[in-house]
């Protein structure tokens, strides 16, 4: 049987198969507009600290840093770390760092390596975390053990500006996954006071997600803090 059948490979393996492949559909050239409406509901002095977790090159990290934030991405793929800094027109340095290898360039720390290997660093200073595609990229045991990762490690000051999908999971195999109010309530509420700040039907504006036969979706924005 062909060992590169996609049934043998690791959503890792999937992950970086897809950057290898550039197949990355998700991937936004403009900044995400629910960060630029919401971001201000953190109340996050500048100098802060955000963590973007599975940051992929998102171009939100840049405009995190023009508001004057540090950043600390976590990104699994060496291709997705090395493209942001070369479409920043950065020179990093690079270090290991545990299991990491972490590229460092102004206001950005961003390490190449597995999320779940998170906790070997200090995040005590972490201040915020913007969560727009982390969730929903998780299947649903892998976002309850991120859940529980992030209940544990972050102070307990910090905040998250968290942006899901939900739609009829039965329609359309993940990534990205669907994530119901419940299931955040469920995952968060122990730690953190969540408040719902939107919602917005993106399927007439997703053609992709149309073409796989789903029938409505919403992308919700919360804030938990």
């Amino acid at each position: 049987m062909n060992s590169t059948d996609d049934s043998f490979k690791t959503p890792n393996d999937n992950w970086l198969q897809r950057w290898q492949d550039n197949n990355i559909g998700w991937h936004h050239t403009e900044f995400n507009q629910h960060l630029l409406n919401h971001w201000h509901a953190l109340y996050l002095p500048q100098g802060s600290l955000v963590l973007a977790p599975l940051c992929g090159k998102s171009r939100d990290m840049a405009w995190l840093a023009s508001q004057g934030y540090r950043i600390r991405g976590i990104e699994l793929s060496p291709l997705a770390v090395e493209a942001f800094f070369e479409e920043q027109a950065l020179d990093p340095s690079i270090e290991t760092r545990g299991s990491f290898e972490c590229w460092c360039d102004g206001p950005y720390e961003i390490y190449c390596g597995d999320i779940f290997d998170l906790e070997q660093l200090d995040n005590s200073d972490v201040d915020a975390v913007y969560d727009r595609a982390s969730l929903v990229a998780l299947n649903p045991q892998q976002r309850t053990r991120y859940a529980r990762m992030l209940l544990h490690m972050l102070p307990m000051q910090s905040k998250v500006l968290l942006i899901t999908m939900e739609y009829p999971q039965g329609e359309m195999e993940g990534p990205p996954f669907s994530v119901s109010d419940d299931e955040v309530s469920t995952l968060f509420s122990e730690r953190f006071s969540i408040q719902h700040l939107h919602s917005l039907n993106i399927l007439q504006d997703t053609e992709r997600y149309l073409d796989r036969g789903v029938s409505h979706m919403l992308e919700h924005v919360y804030l938990l803090k």
